[in-house]
């Protein structure tokens, strides 16, 4: 897998697990604030898909990891995928 996949990948386990978390929650204040959050990570995603196709090496955090350690990333992304129904 391709750096940038692989940071894509990793981007998109975020996101899952984000809305996940946000399901289970009544408060309307708790809930506006992790859709905030399901949003921006969201956005990250969007940035992800759109370094596919160029050299550029991401800024945010964790997708970063993903191009510094990617064996371990696609470990963690595998151990998602492994988890889901």
């Amino acid at each position: 897998m391709k750096p940038a996949q692989l940071a894509m990948a990793y981007q998109a386990c975020e996101v899952a697990e984000l809305a996940a978390a946000a399901v289970e929650l009544d408060d309307p204040a708790e809930a506006a604030a992790q859709a905030a959050r399901v949003l921006a990570a969201a956005q990250q995603l969007v940035a992800a898909a759109n370094r596919l196709g160029s050299r550029e090496v991401p800024g945010d955090p964790l997708q970063l990891f993903a191009y510094e350690h990617p064996e371990e990333a696609a470990e963690d992304v595998a151990d998602w995928v492994s988890r889901r129904p």
